[in-house]
Formats: structure tokens, C-alpha cells, sequence
């Protein structure tokens, strides 16, 4: 029986395949799986069982549930990894807050109000690639390039950020990382700004190599 967690990856990889207008055959999502074609097929066939995805001309495509099931994965992943952080505080307080049944609610008193959450699930709907593939700009090092996800926090935090352009999509440069819990400092469309580390770790980006650098940061 395969695992959830390669039954949540064979579904956010067939899912982005599908956004991307690619095809989402078997060799296609083994290679993005970096797994053999006999493996992707045996995860293929236990999400047809599920009714997690659907057989098409192009391959296989999710079904209301398989989205669904992504959806949900992302929104848990997002809560516990980077607006309770990964600090030992952090794993203690969502053990005390328990499971979530009303994830709207819930967001709200963690701050956010309705057009953050409203934003939240869109940036999440349209991600691609897998939410695993995200890291907080708070542990990036000096140097490192990355583009801007997602302000996982309310209103008013998303507002700043856009103010100083550090909006979905935009390519930033980590210029310097202070020690001991300190300032970063970034490079953002060739201006130096400097975030509070709190502020930092709940930034989701993306790294970036070298041939994908679209912006002069």
C-alpha cells in the first residue's frame, strides 16, 4: 500500500502538470517524481481506487476530490510549518490547539481577515509544484536568490510586504543575514530593505538557480 505522503506528491505533481498545459502520463510524472514508471503506475492506480484522480486522453488528470485532499495537505502544511514554525514552542502549541475542523475560523485568530484568506487560498490553488518545495525567507542564507510565494499573515503584514515589493512572484536576493535571531536584509527589484526575522518566517519563497533569474533583485 503506498504511503499518503507519495499519494499527496503523485497529486500535486499530475495537478501542476495539468495547470501547465503538460501532459500528465506516466513518464512525465515518474520523472518529475523521480521515480521508476512501474512505481508511478502503482500510485496511479491506488489514487484511481481512491477517486483522487481521473483517467484522460493525456494521462490523468485530479478530481474534485484530489483537489480537494491538495488543498487541504497545503493549508495544514502552511499552518504548522510557518505560522507555528518548527521551534519546539511552536510543535507544543499546535499539539494544544488540536485538529482543525474550521480552518476559516481558525485563521482568524491567527489574524487574518477575510481578503487575506480569500488571497491565501488562491496563491494556493495555483501553486505550482509541491508545497514541500517552499522554504521561509527567514532560513535562507546570504546570497541566495528566491522568488516570493506567499505572506502567510493578515492584512495589514501582506500590505507592508506589497509596499516594499515583496509580492507573489517577485525575485529577492538575501544581501545579509544577521546572527542571533537578527534582521535580514534583502534585495528587491535593486533596493536594499531589511525585515524583522519574525516577519521573514512567515514569507514563503521558492529558490531559484541560476538559469531562472527573471528580475534584476
Amino acid at each position: 500500500m503506498p504511503e499518503e505522503t507519495d499519494i499527496l506528491e503523485l497529486l500535486e505533481v499530475a495537478g501542476t502538470l495539468s495547470r501547465e498545459g503538460r501532459s500528465a502520463q506516466v513518464i512525465e510524472i515518474a520523472s518529475c517524481m523521480h521515480r521508476t514508471p512501474d512505481l508511478t503506475r502503482q500510485l496511479i492506480d491506488a489514487g484511481l481506487q481512491r477517486g483522487l484522480v481521473l483517467k484522460t486522453q493525456n494521462g490523468v488528470r485530479l478530481s474534485e476530490e484530489g483537489e480537494a485532499l491538495v488543498r487541504k495537505h497545503r493549508e495544514e502544511y502552511v499552518h504548522r510549518t510557518y505560522v507555528h514554525g518548527r521551534s519546539l514552542a511552536g510543535r507544543i502549541r499546535g499539539v494544544l490547539e488540536g485538529r482543525v475542523t474550521d480552518w476559516h475560523g481558525h485563521w482568524h485568530r491567527h489574524g487574518f481577515d477575510d481578503e487575506s484568506i480569500q488571497g491565501f487560498h488562491r496563491i494556493m490553488q495555483n501553486l505550482q509544484g509541491r508545497i514541500e518545495d517552499t522554504v521561509s525567507l527567514a532560513d535562507l542564507p546570504q546570497g541566495e536568490r528566491c522568488t516570493v510565494v506567499l505572506a502567510a499573515g493578515g492584512h495589514g503584514m501582506v500590505r507592508r510586504l506589497a509596499e516594499m515589493g515583496l509580492t507573489p512572484g517577485t525575485e529577492v536576493r538575501v544581501v545579509r543575514s544577521a546572527p542571533m535571531h537578527g534582521p535580514i536584509e534583502v534585495s528587491v527589484r535593486g533596493v536594499s530593505l531589511a525585515l524583522g526575522r519574525g516577519i521573514a518566517s512567515r514569507v514563503l519563497v521558492k529558490l531559484l538557480h541560476d538559469s531562472e533569474s527573471s528580475t534584476n533583485a
